[in-house]
């Protein structure tokens, strides 16, 4: 071998010998991001324990949907009393957060439950002949059911913790709904609102998209349409950031209502607009029929005065005003009448949404049929 191929050679092995030299120091000085999830262990000893039954009843369209199933106490007992500690090395915020969520909706042990969850359901998607839009709607009703309940320094429960308390807080109840639009081949993720310490759903959707994510918006804390944002939260906080997305499951199954249920919030902020309006104009008008009341009694009271009087020509005069000003109140008073039917018209419309966000066809038939036309 030449002097140039031994130089040659002996400079390929101090390369090599360098390159992995600094592989190992990086593993040492940067170990690799790593982290042990949440998890849930079932207690061994809760294993035998006879299931008992978790039943639920809330609206959904035009009727009441009832929900039965068992659930075996070991998951249960298992979340609370055995959950796995976490442990993180150089993980990001962003990631630790997104992975502990995402094992926590996958979580196989709660498979069961879940499945019988969804049997439930589905059942009653057969029996009413759901599409997949509706039965996504079904999903997040019955999500939305659950007694909204938010403690003082309380992790985030796993979704089977969620089913058994029957309440939870936006995160709880988030992750519940992600599960099982998940588990039924829905395209979703979680929106984390953390600057707000707010957490809602994205579900894939051909339209009514929320911001730049690419996702629908679903409100779990109370009854709301697939695709209405949240406004305010609590104590009049203003939902104002960008979502973190975590994404949870690239489904095949998007939701298409999302111009139905834009349809129903327009006429929602219309109908409000136009309360707000006419409830002034009923301010105005009424306080003009008073100050008229008042001052055709005190005509009323002149012309009683005058009446026996030789003042003929005064008497005359105040009839002819009074006999004016009884005029001008009536049409007044029509005009009155008016206003407050159209009031209580879109006063109908708004409360009607307000109070069937559980029935996203129900309502955009209401609205058809009674929304005045612009």
């Amino acid at each position: 071998m030449s002097n140039h191929s031994i130089n040659f050679f002996i400079g390929l092995v101090l390369i090599t010998i360098l390159v992995l030299s600094a592989n190992s120091i990086s593993g040492i000085l940067f170990p690799n991001e790593s982290a042990i999830s949440p998890l849930i262990i079932p207690d061994p000893v809760k294993v035998q324990t006879p299931p008992f039954i978790i039943s639920q009843i809330f609206p959904f369209k035009n009727t009441k949907v009832s929900i039965s199933f068992p659930v075996n106490v070991s998951n249960l007992e298992g979340t609370r009393t055995r959950k796995a500690t976490s442990v993180r090395d150089n993980y990001s915020d962003s990631l630790w957060i997104a992975d502990g969520y995402r094992a926590m909706v996958k979580d196989p042990a709660q498979d069961q439950i879940l499945s019988d969850l969804l049997k439930e359901l589905n059942k009653v998607r057969l029996l009413q002949g759901l599409s997949d839009d509706e039965y996504l709607e079904l999903m997040a009703v019955y999500v939305q059911s659950l007694r909204y309940e938010s403690l003082e320094q309380n992790p985030a429960k796993f979704p089977v913790e969620t089913v058994i308390d029957g309440a939870g807080d936006c995160d709880d109840k988030s992750l519940l709904l992600a599960g099982l639009l998940a588990r039924e081949g829905y395209s979703v993720a979680l929106l984390s609102f953390r600057p707000e310490a707010h957490m809602a759903i994205g579900v894939g959707s051909y339209d009514y998209l929320y911001k730049k994510t690419g996702y629908a918006f679903i409100e779990t804390t109370n009854y709301s349409f697939v695709g209405v944002p949240t406004g305010i939260l609590g104590d009049n906080l203003t939902l104002y950031s960008n979502p973190d997305i975590i994404v949870i499951n690239k489904g095949e199954k998007f939701y298409s209502r999302g111009n139905d249920t834009r349809y129903i919030h327009d006429n929602y902020l219309k109908s409000d607009k136009k309360v707000k309006e006419l409830a002034s104009q009923l301010k105005r008008l009424n306080d003009d029929l008073m100050a008229k009341r008042i001052r055709i009694g005190e005509l009323d009271s002149q012309i009683a005065q005058l009446k026996n009087s030789d003042n003929i020509k005064e008497y005359n005069s105040q009839v002819l005003a009074y006999t004016t000003l009884v005029s001008i109140y009536k049409t007044r008073l029509d005009s009155y009448s008016q206003t407050y039917s159209e009031y209580e018209t879109y006063a109908d419309i708004h409360n009607y949404i307000s109070e069937h966000k559980y029935d996203r066809k129900g309502v955009c038939d209401y609205i058809k049929r009674y929304m005045p036309i612009w």
